[in-house]
């Protein structure tokens, strides 16, 4: 489990709270979210916080390693493998140009069907487990 703090900005209907975290937090490990400077995460919240309230949370990081495996190696290896292909299929740098660009293509898919299925097998939505008080941070 990965725990990290950030502060609510909305709360949201079915006991859901939009959480406002640094980029630089624990959950964050995407290079979509590394140019901004905060990430909005969709969190259960369970203890009633309110708007403004700082709060911990835990998000299950049991699906990470797979995750990782299909945002990384594998548009790594179809780009590779489809500009290697389009190289021996046209015999010049263009080929393997446009493999790459096929390649690249079809990890974009592959990664947007792999996050629509997770989405609906496992729940990646953080849970607030705390509250976080201002002399909590005076100790």
């Amino acid at each position: 489990m990965r725990i990290g703090e950030g502060f609510i900005e909305e709360i949201k209907e079915n006991g859901l709270a939009k959480v406002r975290v640094s980029r630089d937090s624990l959950y964050v490990a995407c290079s979509a979210c590394a140019a901004a400077d905060h990430v909005k995460i969709v969190a259960y919240n369970y203890l009633g916080a309110d708007e403004g309230d700082r709060v911990r949370y835990q998000v299950d990081d049991s699906h990470l390693i797979s995750g990782a495996f299909v945002c990384f190696i594998v548009p790594v290896f179809l780009i590779l493998a489809a500009a290697v292909l389009g190289y021996f299929v046209n015999s010049n740098e263009v080929g393997a140009l446009i493999g790459a660009a096929i390649g690249a293509a079809i990890s974009a898919v592959i990664l947007r069907t792999y996050d629509n299925v997770l989405g609906r097998i496992i729940d990646t939505k953080a849970t607030i487990i705390s509250i976080v008080r201002d002399d909590e941070d005076e100790k």
